[in-house]
């Protein structure tokens, strides 16, 4: 283990204690990569598991045998008990570090007041963009727990993974960057982020659950121009981009995803921000919504009914672990790529005229097939970059907080993270992302080239 005065290093912690409470495809992936990065460390680390489904949650980790060990699985027929520290779960939670929610978002917020009694950090996922309240205030629910976190001493991380996560992080050391330089003049005109989720198979395979993304795709997507938000109709307002490694134009089309209240809430000086996606899951859900198999309409003769509810009741559901592996392993899944990328736009004054530069930073997964035959094979290549972004942006906010005791506090997202982080430690994570198959790359043109 590193020396604890070493930039970067990893102060001996105390016992660290994980709580999981959940285990789907990212969860198992997430609990891996932790252990993986505690045994790297030097760091001794127990996780304990509550589930609803003890026996999904152990055959998720069915190639981590040489974790077991250190894995608690408590099966539980619901969280509440849990949440209101019933007996025998406040002696099970005492002294515990970190709290991971990777069920659904719903309870984010019982998971951080749980956070606030037993002096835990906590970390989760996803935000529910589609509530009420955030909808009207355009402001994650977690936010309502900031002041009580601060003055507890611990920490929300909240969606961290992929994207939002790293790409949010990754933006925010650029950002930050950026206004270090000191320039007066210089301005930071939007930023746009493009997602690729593509998938070459022979047959149709969802790497989210498809509920999720049928929710997220048909929503009316909102973007920020010119400070005003601005919603689309679904699958609108396309474009088109070149992302690495891909030989043509991917069609992108705009997504209401969590980066763009995040981002809007971090920088709130930058005028336009919108996000992206395609790909083929994006082309499958798009399908379905120009053949109007989406629609609320009722089916004829069938008055309670309608379409949509027909389409979901048919609509492949996730694959369990071992068949993607065997998916995989078989060349039923040919090629895969999850990349993301984002356009910083920025203009200052050089030799007396307005120059723009776009300044692109971003990661690619494209190694899939190297999972098998490690504990990861059985994830999706979208699960996995997940679990790995928020374990390894999870580990170093935890080793932040060894170093400099009381420094993480409240609700803190990615690109706080970057903000937040040592030099030595923001250099860390990208040079894990890369152990970890997860490629980084960044790039200056000028928009006149565009």
């Amino acid at each position: 283990m590193t020396s604890p005065r070493e930039p970067g290093g990893t102060v001996n912690p105390p016992a660290v204690t994980i709580v999981f409470f959940g285990l789907g495809a990212v969860g198992s992936s997430l609990l891996i990569c932790l252990a993986e990065l505690a045994e790297r460390d030097g760091v001794p680390v127990r996780f304990r598991v509550y589930t609803v489904d003890p026996a999904g949650a152990r055959d998720a980790l069915y190639h981590a045998e040489t974790f077991m060990d250190r894995v608690e699985l408590i099966g539980v027929a619901g969280f509440e008990p849990i949440f209101a520290l019933a007996a025998p779960f406040d002696a099970q939670l005492a002294g515990a570090t970190l709290l991971v929610n990777a069920a659904v978002p719903t309870f984010n917020g019982p998971i951080i007041e749980l956070g606030l009694r037993v002096g835990a950090h906590t970390l989760d996922l996803a935000s529910d963009m589609y509530d009420e309240r955030t909808t009207r205030t355009l402001t994650f629910a977690q936010y309502d727990h900031d002041a009580a976190l601060r003055e507890r001493g611990v920490a929300a991380l909240i969606n961290m993974g992929i994207s939002p996560g790293i790409t949010n992080f990754l933006v925010g050391e650029h950002v930050h960057h950026l206004k270090a330089a000191g320039r007066k003049d210089l301005q930071i005109e939007s930023i746009d982020l493009y997602l690729l989720e593509d998938i070459d198979a022979d047959a149709v395979i969802f790497s989210w659950s498809p509920v999720v993304a049928l929710d997220e795709l048909s929503q009316h997507p909102l973007q920020l121009s010119r400070g005003r938000m601005v919603v689309h109709p679904p699958f609108t307002a396309a474009r088109d981009y070149r992302f690495p490694h891909e030989v043509e134009p991917t069609r992108q089309y705009p997504l209401y995803q969590e980066e763009l209240l995040s981002l809007h809430r971090s920088f709130p000086e930058i005028g336009s921000i919108g996000v992206y996606t395609g790909g083929s899951e994006v082309e499958l859900i798009k399908a379905l919504h120009q053949l109007n198999l989406l629609s609320k309409s009722t089916v004829d003769g069938q008055p309670g009914l309608t379409v949509e509810a027909v389409v979901r009741a048919v609509m492949p559901g996730m694959k369990k672990p071992r068949r993607i592996e065997d998916y995989l392993r078989s060349g039923v899944i040919r090629r895969t790529h999850f990349c993301a990328a984002a356009e910083i736009r920025v203009s200052e004054s050089v030799r007396n005229e307005r120059q723009t530069l776009i300044e692109t930073v971003g990661l690619s997964y494209l190694r899939y097939r190297g999972l098998l035959d490690t504990p990861y094979a059985g994830a999706t290549y979208i699960s996995y970059p997940t679990a790995v972004g928020a374990a390894i942006l999870a580990w170093h906010s935890l080793g932040h907080g060894w170093e400099v005791p009381g420094s993480l506090r409240g609700v803190l997202t990615g690109e706080d993270l970057a903000g937040l982080l040592s030099p030595a430690r923001v250099y860390a994570v990208r040079r894990d992302l890369a152990a970890w198959d997860i490629d980084l790359f960044e790039s200056v043109r000028d928009a006149a080239s565009v």
